[in-house]
């Protein structure tokens, strides 16, 4: 999992060094996590249409996801805003008449099997997160129920999209599957490779040691290849929708990245990313708002704007030598 802005992240293994390594990676991934925000901000939400350079209203951004086959939809993981935000989206979507498949970062492909048969056996939303094997405490659930439900409610299919930690350790040995295709075909460039590296380092308070940084951002790379995959194989008639951190749905560094990888099934059709982002005060008041705050959050194609959460300061719970 990874998101903008240090601050605001519940970002996402061997004897002796190694595993004193692995521990130091796991408490940077989990740190932000574990402080719950203290109020919700739903207020103050506006949406600006980066491509047109103006704010545009709910409706003109649902008719725009309406005509696009793969609408990825991010979020900050700890603001409950945002996952009501992209409730209501999924709603107002599938009252236009379109009936996409969801993908969620929150469940891992490991489980995509046992999802199916849950809601083949029209089982409720506690009983298909158990299904999915949801982490509940890494996932604050219920802050994602909102968006499970809308999506029952339609009866979308709701499908995992993430790599497993015991994936990701196996990748030696699934170098046929079909998103690693996805992976080599795609695009990838010496400046998004520096970009993403550093979000990375960034994302996990400049504390990581080096060793670990290379491997993260493999790891980045082949969830978001994944979770493009999962995109193209679980699409119904109607496409599908994505609900995945900030860092997951970036058009330049992200999803989109290996969705649209030449060559592959699916590379040339419509997408759209939308960053669901928090704005402070101040930056409103900034003379060249909104463009600062496009500037700060690239890769999309409409970013919403809510109020931040309270919540404590990540990098302090960080130790590291």
């Amino acid at each position: 999992m990874r998101e903008e802005g240090a601050a605001q992240r519940r970002p996402r293994g061997a004897r002796g060094i190694r595993s004193a390594v692995n521990v130091l990676v796991v408490a940077a991934l989990t740190a932000c996590s574990l402080q719950p925000p203290r109020a919700r901000s739903e207020d103050a939400s506006r949406v600006w249409d980066v491509r047109a350079g103006r704010f545009v209203s709910e409706p003109a951004l649902v008719a725009d996801l309406v005509d696009a086959r793969y609408r990825l939809l991010g979020e900050v993981h700890d603001n409950p805003a945002h996952h009501a935000i992209r409730a209501r989206l999924i709603l107002e979507i599938g009252a236009r008449g379109v009936h996409p498949a969801v993908v969620f970062e929150q469940f891992d492909l490991d489980h995509d099997a046992a999802l199916q048969a849950a809601q083949a056996a029209a089982s409720d939303v506690e009983r298909l997160a158990d299904a999915g094997r949801l982490d509940r405490k890494g996932w604050r659930w219920p802050l994602h129920k909102p968006i499970v439900e809308a999506a029952l409610a339609l009866h979308l299919p709701v499908r995992a999209g993430n790599l497993s930690r015991a994936e990701l350790r196996a990748r030696a040995t699934t170098g046929g599957a079909a998103w690693h295709a996805r992976l080599i075909a795609a695009r990838w460039s010496d400046a998004q490779a520096r970009a993403l590296r550093a979000d990375i380092v960034e994302s996990h308070c400049g504390m990581l040691p080096e060793a670990v940084v290379p491997r993260l951002v493999l790891a980045q790379r082949e969830r978001d290849a994944a979770m493009a995959q999962a995109l193209v194989d679980d699409a119904t008639r109607d496409g599908a929708i994505l609900i995945a951190g900030n860092g997951h749905v970036r058009a330049d560094l992200g999803v989109p990245v290996y969705l649209h990888a030449p060559g592959l099934p699916e590379a040339d059709a419509r997408s759209l990313s939308v960053g669901l982002v928090e704005v402070d005060p101040d930056d409103e008041r900034a003379s060249d708002f909104p463009r600062q705050i496009v500037a700060r959050h690239p890769g999309f194609d409409y970013l919403w704007l809510t109020r931040p959460v309270a919540r404590d300061d990540p990098c302090a719970a960080i130790h590291m030598p």
